[in-house]
């Protein structure tokens, strides 16, 4: 796919569940023109001074990021944050508590997976996460690698998928936690991908209890999505932000870039970020 737009907000890497380090997800953004990109690897701060290091040769400008976790009305719900200072003590703490968590879930997925006899060592798991978040992805390829099973979507309908024999639930946050910690460290939280909730009507509530905005172009958005975000955004007065969720090889239908994200996007994303660490230009 041809991209399209010179900013994406929603990139993953192998600090998290992408299949490539920072600086390469970085080379080929661009490769595709990007002149803007946030590195948002789930509850991962890791991959960052890698891809700024990179961009340095490129002019691109990277404006940290993250997706986090957390939990409401009775869903996970991810959050990306930011233009936050990556360096706060604050927000490098929790997401710590988060990768720690993280890992005692792979834990206890792996000796669920051991009581269906399945044998996996937790240092194959992140032998393959590369010193990145565990994450399910991890324990799915895994399982691929062993034999176990034939394609990703088999081992989270036999395995690892909700109501699964070895599903785990994650350790996760409420809104207002997340919300606190990044705006401690002068960033913004954003919904993401809100088309994948089925939940609308939540989304005032979130706004009254501290949520920045929302992910209105994404690469799971049709058309009809985006415009009825973009209502939703206009009504509640929150910022409008997007991006492709470029995950590798397993996201093969996305490319980086392949999400038209306007200008007028970052320009308010970027006058918010100002006006929230005001003697500091956002990054």
């Amino acid at each position: 796919m041809t991209a399209v737009s010179t900013i994406d907000l929603h990139l993953h890497s192998t600090a998290s569940d992408g299949s490539y380090p920072a600086e390469a997800v970085v080379a080929m953004a661009e490769r595709n023109g990007v002149r803007v990109l946030a590195l948002t690897d789930h509850d991962s701060l890791d991959g960052i001074p890698a891809a700024e290091e990179r961009a340095k040769s490129s002019g691109i400008r990277v404006i940290p990021g993250v997706e986090l976790s957390v939990s409401e009305a009775g869903i996970d719900v991810h959050l990306l944050a930011y233009g936050f200072d990556p360096l706060e003590k604050g927000l490098v703490a929790a997401i710590a508590r988060y990768r720690d968590s993280r890992r005692e879930r792979a834990r206890k997925m792996l000796a669920r997976l051991k009581g269906l006899g399945i044998k996996i060592a937790l240092e194959e798991v992140e032998e393959i996460a590369h010193g990145g978040a565990l994450g399910r992805p991890h324990v799915a390829e895994a399982l691929m690698q062993g034999g176990h099973i034939e394609t990703f979507q088999e081992a989270f309908q036999r395995y690892l998928g909700h109501h699964a024999p070895a599903y785990v639930p994650k350790q996760t946050v409420t809104l207002e936690e997340a919300v606190s910690v990044v705006r401690e460290a002068c960033g913004v939280t954003v919904l993401a991908h809100p088309g994948t909730l089925n939940r609308d009507h939540l989304i005032a509530a979130w706004a009254a209890r501290g949520l920045d905005g929302i992910e209105v172009w994404h690469s799971k958005h049709a058309a009809a999505d985006v415009a009825r975000f973009k209502g939703i955004a206009k009504q509640h007065g929150l910022l409008m932000t997007g991006g492709s969720d470029y995950h590798g090889e397993r996201t093969p239908d996305v490319s980086i870039g392949g999400v038209l994200v306007p200008e007028t996007a970052l320009k308010e994303l970027d006058e918010t970020l100002r006006a929230r660490r005001p003697l500091r230009a956002p990054r």
